[in-house]
């Protein structure tokens, strides 16, 4: 089985299989060792194998005789399946004539264990013993031992060749959800944003292609949320620049009716590109928060203090504000807490009741609560008021004023502030805005 990938060997494949196979092969050789320590002969077993060897060498040799009888050993070679060689007086006798001499045990393979010869030369075991005059050999060959040997080491091979083989095989079934991944990853950087993983059995594999269907799924949505955003504001630049042009190029004798329609258009314009701005760098590392501890009072009254031609429509009540603090961003509550006011005086009518500005605790948060009393929000537009440039008339009149940008920017404020901001159906008929930020 080829091994080789793409990659050689920095393959995930190819370390996992070297790490299982070097793991089977130490786990072998631990439990190998441990059974060997454990089944080590002792002496005593040395003594008692030794012992009973020697026992069945008498045996054989007291059934040949002293002196021995050749056709006895003769027989009990043909029956015990052994060879038998005996060197005496007048006598040198072998079962086969490949045996060794006896000069050969002593020279080549003879060695003395606890008063028991015994040896090996080449493949052959060998155990003789002096008796009187004469010296008998009993000799067996260990080749048909060593065979079983090299058949069983071949079995085991191809056993753990077949087993790395097998393991590779799962392996690359299991690890087949990171080519996909790779796949995705690829038609994405393509551009192909639509891609999507199939995602397989639960298991960590089917968590990051999840993931990915979830990161591609916003990527996506982000794009087509500034593909959209730079078409609104294309559009609504072009609605003042329009206006502008239309006044500059009419003929009129009233200038100062022009004048002031062409400052009107420039100061709207130039409150929507600092609104984007504002929205844009709430985006970025640079727009980060500069916190500080503000009592809740004074900043709502220093925001209420500029509306100075609307005093009358506005009504704050500090009566559960008192002692309050916030650790916010001064600068960009203050954009929030206008906005929200602005937007509340333009839905209100001249003759109804004032718009009402409150500050209460609702358990580890603080809520700021901007009231109006005109026609409300409907159910279905509650949330989509909060998009940029979204509006439920759908006009960019002066009289309504703003372009759908103020929403949009008081809930990344409240964003940044790890609060929140949503409308709800205000006590005999309206809107009220509720900013949720953390107590300090």
């Amino acid at each position: 089985m080829s091994m080789r990938t793409r990659y050689g060997t920095h393959s995930v494949y190819w370390r996992l299989l070297v790490i299982y196979g070097v793991t089977c092969v130490l786990i072998v050789l631990v439990l190998g060792g441990g059974f060997k320590y454990v089944i080590k002969p002792r002496v005593i077993l040395k003594s008692a194998i030794v012992a009973n060897v020697q026992a069945y060498a008498d045996s054989l040799i007291r059934e040949i005789g002293i002196p021995p009888s050749i056709n006895i050993a003769e027989s009990l070679c043909k029956r015990l399946d052994l060879d038998i060689q005996i060197w005496g007086p007048d006598i040198e006798w072998r079962s086969s004539p490949d045996l060794p001499s006896l000069e050969d045990y002593e020279q080549n393979g003879g060695h003395f264990i606890q008063g028991f010869n015994s040896g090996r030369i080449g493949s052959r075991l060998f155990y003789f013993e002096p008796r009187g005059e004469f010296v008998y050999a009993v000799s067996v060959s260990n080749g048909p031992i060593q065979w079983v040997h090299y058949e069983m080491g071949m079995i085991a091979l191809l056993l753990i060749l077949t087993v790395l083989g097998g393991s590779f095989v799962l392996l690359r079934l299991l690890l087949k959800p990171l080519s996909v991944l790779i796949s995705g990853i690829i038609e994405v950087g393509r551009g192909n944003i639509d891609y999507r993983i199939c995602v397989g059995h639960r298991d960590e594999f089917a968590e990051i292609g999840a993931a990915f269907n979830q990161m591609t799924g916003h990527v996506r949505e982000m794009l087509v949320r500034r593909e959209r955003l730079l078409v609104d504001v294309s559009h609504e630049l072009r609605t003042p620049l329009t206006r502008i042009r239309l006044a500059l190029e009419m003929p009129s004798s009233d200038w100062e009716t022009i004048r002031d329609s062409i400052a009107e258009d420039v100061r709207e314009l130039d409150g929507m590109i600092e609104e984007l701005l504002e929205s844009s760098r709430l985006d970025t590392v640079h727009g980060q928060l500069k916190k500080e501890r503000v009592a809740c009072n004074a900043l709502i009254e220093s925001v209420a203090g500029g509306f100075e031609e609307e005093n009358m429509r506005l009504r704050f009540k500090p009566r559960e504000s008192a002692g309050l603090y916030w650790v916010v961003d001064v600068a960009r509550m203050k954009i929030l807490l206008k906005n929200l006011i602005e937007n509340a005086l333009k839905h209100s009518s001249g003759d109804s009741d004032p718009v009402e500005i409150s500050v209460a605790i609702n358990g580890n948060w603080v809520d700021l609560l901007v009231c109006d009393h005109g026609q409300g929000v409907p159910e279905s537009e509650k949330e989509r008021i909060f998009e940029a440039f979204y509006r439920i008339d759908g006009s960019r009149s002066r009289e309504t004023g703003g372009v759908g940008i103020g929403l949009s920017l008081c809930r990344k404020i409240a964003a940044a502030h790890e609060g929140s901001i949503h409308v709800e159906d205000a006590p005999g008929g309206g809107a009220c805005f509720v900013v949720r930020i953390p107590v300090c």
